[in-house]
Formats: C-alpha cells, sequence, structure tokens
C-alpha cells in the first residue's frame, strides 16, 4: 500500500492509532539532544490531528526513548494533552495518569550505581556523556569525533560486558547511543499495546462490530523494529536511508518526508470533518 494509500485508509477505517518515534522521526537526530524541538510544520500538524474531531477518531501518541520529562519539554505548547510513553515504554501518561513499570522502579539503586561506575570511565572522554533518565541510561557519542569512537568502545568493552554479565540490565545500541535498560521484557511493543488497550477502555472504536483500528506506527531506530514485528497488524514506516533492513512495509527518507505527509494527513482529515455544502 502507497504512503498516500495510508491516508485514504485511515479515512475508512472504524478508528486509527498514530503512534510516532521522536528523534530521527519527528526530528532530526542532533549533535546535541537537548537542542532538538519539533518545527513549526509539525507542530501545528500534530496539534491539529490532536483536536480533529469527527469520524473516524484518531489516537495519537508519541513514543521515545526519551524520559516523560524531556519528552514532554521538546514538544512544545499545545500537546500537553497527548498521549506520551517514554524510556522505551518504561514510563507512560495518559488520560492524565502515569504508569511507571515497578520493575524497572524496583532497580533504581542499582541503576545508579551503574552510572556511577560509568561517569568514572568517561571522565577522559569529554565528548561522550551520560544521560540518566531515571528508569535506564543513555551512553551518547554524537559530540565525539569518529576517530575516538572506536577507541572508546574497546576502553568501556570490559565495563559493559561485566554490565551486562550481571544480568540486571540489558545493553541496546542506537544510533551513536547505547542504551542501559533494566532486563526485563518489556519494549516500545508493549507500550503502543498499552495504548490501544487504554484507547479501547475509552470507546475509541466499537469493538463489537468486529473491525479493528487501523494501526500506524513511524519510527527511525532499531528499538522501534520491536514494534513493526511485535505488535499484532501494524502497519510500519521506517524513516531514514533505504539500505538500513527494516520489518516495516513503508518507507520515508527522512523527518521531512513524515512532515509532508503528516500535513497531508492533517488537510485531509480537516476536509472530511468539514459540512457538506
Amino acid at each position: 500500500m502507497p504512503l498516500d494509500a495510508l491516508i485514504s485508509a485511515s479515512l475508512a477505517a472504524p478508528a486509527v492509532l498514530l503512534y510516532l518515534d521522536f528523534d530521527g522521526t519527528l526530528v532530526s537526530i542532533r549533535r546535541d539532544p537537548g537542542r532538538c524541538q519539533l518545527s513549526p510544520a509539525v507542530l501545528a500538524s500534530l496539534q491539529q490531528l490532536s483536536r480533529s474531531p469527527g469520524a473516524p477518531p484518531l489516537d495519537l501518541a508519541v513514543i521515545s526513548g526519551r524520559s516523560l520529562g524531556d519528552l514532554r519539554q521538546r514538544l512544545g505548547p499545545g500537546l500537553e494533552h497527548l498521549s506520551l510513553a517514554g524510556n522505551h515504554g518504561l514510563e507512560i501518561a495518559s488520560d492524565g495518569g502515569l504508569w511507571r513499570d515497578p520493575r524497572a522502579e524496583a532497580l533504581m539503586p542499582q541503576l545508579n550505581a551503574v552510572a556511577e561506575r560509568l561517569r568514572q570511565s568517561l571522565q577522559r572522554w569529554p565528548g561522550a556523556w551520560l544521560e540518566h533518565k531515571g528508569l535506564s541510561l543513555s551512553l551518547h557519542t554524537r559530540r565525539l569525533p569518529e576517530a575516538e569512537r572506536e577507541p572508546l568502545a574497546h576502553e568501556l568493552l570490559p565495563l559493559l560486558e561485566q554490565i551486562n554479565a550481571e544480568g540486571q540490565f540489558q545493553l541496546r545500541r542506537g544510533r551513536l547511543v547505547l542504551e542501559i535498560r533494566p532486563a526485563i521484557p518489556h519494549t516500545k511493543a508493549d507500550a503502543v499495546q498499552w495504548l490501544e488497550a487504554a484507547a479501547q477502555r475509552r470507546g475509541l472504536w466499537n469493538t463489537t462490530a468486529g473491525q479493528p483500528p487501523l494501526r500506524l506506527y513511524v519510527g527511525d531506530d532499531d528499538t522501534d523494529e520491536d514494534v513493526f514485528r511485535l505488535w499484532p497488524g501494524v502497519v510500519g514506516v521506517r524513516v531514514g536511508p533505504g539500505a538500513q533492513p527494516s520489518a516495516a512495509s513503508h518507507r520515508l527518507s527522512g523527518p521531512a518526508g513524515l512532515a509532508q505527509w503528516l500535513a497531508a494527513l492533517a488537510e485531509a482529515r480537516h476536509h472530511i470533518g468539514q459540512p457538506q455544502p
């Protein structure tokens, strides 16, 4: 199904679940993640989609490796009511409530100890830094000169292997980032299914009619592949170079292409919601 056809399909579905990754998807990857903000055009499209009335109803959410607080700050004004999943789904804000995985919360003292060990090892590598996100850690190397990345990886290897062998945390690589997360069975795929269940409880669509919602997920990273593979019925859109292998059925070259598609979707929903002469 071409991407343009997804807009037509979304207008014919009983409901639409549109869940989006943030970094590398809604915004471009930057050397300083703290400078990532939505463009005015993407912000306007998300605002329009989040408040668009009429049929079919649409559930819009953002799922990210960032903490909830950081993600909320990056989204900007007019999206305070949006459902968010942070820390790859270990914490979810939806319908005015907050859920955090109790297994991850129980490991916070051990996570703090791991953070201290890593910070000591990074003291002589000023281009790399450790981000503590409450329930997980991110080791960033975006600011590190390319020639220093392999030596840093070699130096950290014994410590990372030890952390991994201890079994409380798992290591997962992203784009110029290493994630240190609780070794519990929870991924972004669990987060989107949690959000779908919440939307169903709100009565977003008629579950007795037998027609499922259209499940759309857009992401750019290996962590998003969990959603493409494990969310039943999902229509996945992988953002980024086409050479990357993906379980997604659709491709976009970058965040600029997604911005155009979101604007087209918002416009189509706006017109269908207008009274006919």
